[in-house]
């Protein structure tokens, strides 16, 4: 191992190599320190920092469901422990009579075995001797064991909802890796260190008041029967046992909250990071803003499309423009238009116009004029309305014809 005292200048050069600020800064230090590197060994001063930097940015959705794929997700395993601890007291209250019975039982039970076989025993006697205490054994636990499995559930259930990871379980090497955070006087652990410290307190306390208002039965005690005494030392540890559990839980309730905010500001992301993110779950913001305004075209053009049949007539380059007019006296001065396109659209023009039995007029020059001096809902300019009344005036011309 090589121990070297770092100078300020040469602390910032490691600072340089090893703590990019992804916000586009780097963060110097203010004073040196000293540690040890093993030679080919890199050195990650994120274990000595007591808080991410430049992590600013929510996490996203798609974040919280990784993590919560991993199994990782904000709880109190103070209130899973207490739930189990309510639920045990409440059984040992509801089911101890029986159980103390059943004891009593079975140990009667197995000595008058012991003195009939005067303790000698095969094989096989042995054996369903073991097979049935163990039975036993476990209709005496049964209903213990399956309340704390309940409320363990239940505790969690209540917290993260319904959930099974396989990862959770998973085997990681990196889980055996010292965490020197776990140390370090960083937010967490004081919380945690003062969390302790109150329940600790909170259970003296509560032993100290249980036991005060039943210290005299607990003296006379000794001058009872053994059934007696053991009820009431029984009924003041059942007292405290459930005391100290609807306590531990409503302490767990505030620590939840602080899970849940710890969880969160471990989560946060720098805004490099929220910006890839953001471009994966959404795509490249170009690409979307395009996607808008080509759907924006397509209405447009399909409400074009709709304004031909009501056109009086379409003017033609003839294949590469098209433009639709439309004059109506009590509506405009002039003929306006109401369609127009190049190439595809044109082709779109005309088609509807031939649907509809809406005049096409082929006119190279008028056209390609009109298509691009004239935008759609505006009327002609007063220098194309000669050439455009000629059209017009042909068009009446033949209608009558064609009415007579």
């Amino acid at each position: 191992m090589l121990a070297k005292a770092l100078t300020e200048a040469e602390e910032r050069k490691c600072l340089l190599l090893l703590r990019p600020d992804f916000s586009g800064g780097i963060e110097f230090a203010s004073r040196a320190v000293s540690f040890e590197v093993a030679p080919g060994e890199a050195l990650d001063l994120q274990l000595f920092a007591a808080e991410d930097e430049g992590r600013t940015e929510e996490p996203s959705e798609r974040r919280k469901r990784e993590e919560r794929d991993k199994g990782n997700v904000p709880k109190s395993q103070d209130m899973a422990g207490s739930a189990i601890l309510i639920g045990g007291g409440l059984m040992l209250f509801l089911f101890g009579t029986y159980m103390v019975q059943r004891i009593g039982e079975m140990f009667s039970r197995y000595f008058g075995l012991i003195a009939t076989q005067q303790g000698v025993f095969g094989i096989e006697e042995l054996q369903v001797l073991m097979k049935d205490l163990f039975y036993q054994t476990g209709m005496i636990l049964l209903p213990i064991l399956g309340i704390t499995i309940v409320m363990g559930v239940v505790g969690n259930l209540v917290q993260v909802g319904l959930m099974f990871s396989l990862q959770a379980i998973q085997f990681r090497a990196d889980r055996m890796k010292p965490d020197i955070k776990k140390v370090l006087p960083v937010r967490r652990n004081l919380f945690n260190l003062l969390k302790v410290i109150v329940q600790m307190l909170i259970i003296t306390g509560v032993a100290y008041l249980v036991i005060v208002d039943d210290f005299i039965p607990m003296l006379k005690a000794s001058g009872m029967g053994l059934t007696q005494a053991v009820t009431i030392f029984a009924t003041v540890a059942l007292k405290l046992l459930l005391l100290c559990g609807v306590l531990l839980l409503i302490i767990s309730i505030p620590d939840y909250f602080y899970q849940r905010f710890e969880y969160i500001e471990n989560l946060k992301i720098t805004t490099a990071e929220a910006k890839r993110e953001r471009k994966d779950e959404e795509g490249d913001p170009l690409l979307k803003q395009r996607q808008r305004e080509r759907a924006y075209e397509m209405r447009q053009q399909k409400n074009m499309l709709d304004e031909v049949p009501r056109a009086d007539v379409v003017i033609t380059n003839p294949t590469h423009y098209a433009v639709a007019l439309r004059y109506d006296q009590l509506e405009s001065n002039a003929p306006m238009v109401i369609a127009k396109g190049t190439d595809q659209l044109a082709f779109s023009i005309r088609k509807r116009a031939q649907q509809n039995n809406v005049p096409i007029e082929e006119n190279p020059l008028l056209a390609r004029t009109l298509f691009r001096d004239v935008e759609i809902g505006q009327e002609i300019p007063e220098n194309l309305y000669r050439a455009v009344s000629v059209i017009f005036s042909r068009l009446t011309k033949f209608r009558q014809r064609a009415g007579a």
